[in-house]
């Protein structure tokens, strides 16, 4: 019975541990947050004014507000959310902390009657999405690894496409059929499930100790034999191949090595592909992974795109909900549809990310970049009420996101193979923690900054120049963010043997792993 039991146990922790339930949990987490942010979109217009009791002359201005509040909050949250989960034992524990953010953000919309407690609401949502976005693509990346990441970066964009794109919707049709407390039904059954989900993984930084618990309960029952049992023995010289060329070095690989063995990310670096080990300008002394990243123009240049993307999106989100309602003369439930083509692209998403992959993030981001100009330009012929301007509007609102979603989704790649880069040319430069989750905050606070500056920007240029020169200046940005994106963005990456050539050539590999 004891084996039984053993067998259950550690079958458990694997299911929980598993990349496909870990790729569920991540991808639950986004949809749930997107959703979320997205729910109350179409509704503010209507819900400020019957329910705060604003005059109609201020929707506008608190609808903006409102939204660069969120982007107040991941600016707050998400360097705090990366330190945290880059020092912890386990990352689990900010993740659920996000978690519980977010369920008073929804409490606080679903009950509040003024513009304060909203935009505290706001405000919490946005430090919760941190974690959410911050924490969980550091356990992505733990889970996956380097190659991995561009394709998985495209499933968490096709379900944040899929969070958007439903939010609005159910938000607008609830509201428009059910009234107010109705739309919030479905994200407290959401938040319950995405509870369950997290609480239930374990992350790559809780498996080993689990699994060494189990080993310890049962090592005297024969429910783990010898070669399921996790190692935890520090690699010595004698694991390796090769000549080192002096006594130095030897010593090096085996501290290095035995250093990091329980840090997934510094491991990554450690070994990497073809089984080879890497000493090139060890650093003894770590420095801050925030100010190593900002320092590198590939890190910059994510940045930008990240930014980019997020203040043209959160832009129009500001602006697009009340301008349809006022030219169409359209219910909440009709702009909400219309809302949704600016969504759609971002389906493509897993396919994006394996195109970046195989062609370069650069090419990529910069084609994102130069179609998002001339679309954003022809915006300005949406000027008048019939059906041809709304199939117009809705047809360069979906090309839009298709562009956005290119230049989106090879950005935060981007940010994570800088890392790995990083630590591959100069291991130990992060330290035994890696630097996964603060690239990510990095990340984070570039889309909170852009998310902040959109709404406010946007609003402000709507009513004191016109919707004709906010698109067209809003077009001439993006085909400039092409020249930066086009001289610091990565390129196409090299896999496996091909890496491992290039190292030799350059002198970057020490020895060779003996199998």
């Amino acid at each position: 019975m004891r084996t039984e039991q053993g067998s259950r146990v550690s079958f458990l922790i694997e299911f929980r541990s598993s990349k496909l339930f870990v790729y569920t949990v991540i991808n639950l987490a986004v949809f749930t947050d997107a959703y979320l942010y997205g729910l109350i979109i179409p509704v503010l217009p209507f819900a400020l004014v019957e329910r705060v009791k604003l005059h109609p002359d201020e929707v506008q201005r608190w609808i903006g507000v409102l939204l660069a509040a969120y982007g107040a909050g991941l600016i707050i949250g998400a360097p705090i959310a990366g330190w945290f989960a880059d020092r912890t034992s386990s990352r689990r524990g900010p993740y659920l902390l996000g978690l519980i953010a977010l369920a008073f953000s929804t409490l606080a919309f679903s009950l509040g009657q003024s513009t304060f407690v909203l935009f505290v609401g706001r405000l919490v949502q946005g430090g919760s999405s941190a974690a959410v976005h911050t924490v969980g693509m550091a356990i992505l990346a733990d889970t996956v690894g380097q190659a991995g990441m561009g394709p998985a970066m495209g499933f968490v964009g096709m379900s944040i496409a899929l969070g958007v794109v439903l939010g609005p919707m159910l938000g607008g049709i609830l509201y428009h059929r059910m009234g107010y407390f109705a739309v919030f039904g479905s994200a407290y059954a959401l938040v319950g499930l995405d509870f369950v989900f997290r609480v239930f993984m374990i992350t790559a930084k809780d498996e080993a100790p689990l699994k060494r618990l189990v080993e310890e309960n049962h090592r005297d029952y024969g429910t783990i034999s010898g070669n399921d049992s996790v190692s935890h023995t520090p690699i010595s010289h004698d694991s390796f191949t090769g000549t080192t060329g002096s006594n130095s070095s030897s010593s090096l690989c085996s501290h290095s090595t035995s250093s990091s063995l329980d840090s997934t990310d510094s491991l990554d670096f450690l070994v990497a592909p073809g089984n080879i080990l890497h000493t090139q300008k060890f650093s003894n002394t770590p420095r801050h992974p925030i100010l190593v990243l900002l320092s590198a123009p590939r890190m910059l240049a994510a940045l930008l795109g990240d930014f980019s993307q997020s203040m043209v999106l959160t832009g129009l989100e500001s602006i697009l909900p009340l301008r349809i309602k006022t030219m169409f003369h359209y219910n909440s439930m009709q702009v909400a549809l219309i809302f949704l083509a600016l969504s759609f692209g971002s389906f493509a998403g897993p396919a994006t990310g394996r195109l970046s992959d195989r062609i370069g993030a650069k090419i990529t981001v910069c084609f994102g970049f130069g179609t998002a100009a001339p679309v954003l330009i022809l915006l300005r012929l949406i000027d008048h009420d019939s059906k041809e301007m709304v199939a117009l509007l809705c047809s360069l609102t979906l090309l839009l996101g298709i562009s956005l979603d290119m230049i989106l989704i090879p950005s935060w790649s981007d940010a994570s193979y800088t890392v790995d880069d990083i630590m591959r040319n100069e291991p130990g430069i992060f330290g035994t923690k890696g630097a996964y989750a603060q690239a990510f905050s990095l990340m984070n606070m570039a889309y909170a900054t852009g998310s902040l500056i959109g709404p406010l920007l946007g609003g402000f240029l709507v009513e004191n120049v016109g919707w004709n020169d906010l698109t067209l200046g809003t077009g001439i940005f993006c085909a400039l963010c092409v020249v930066p994106c086009l001289f610091a963005t990565g390129g196409k990456r090299r896999q496996g043997n091909e890496q491992a050539t290039e190292d030799r050539e350059e002198g970057t590999i020490a020895l060779p792993v003996e199998n």
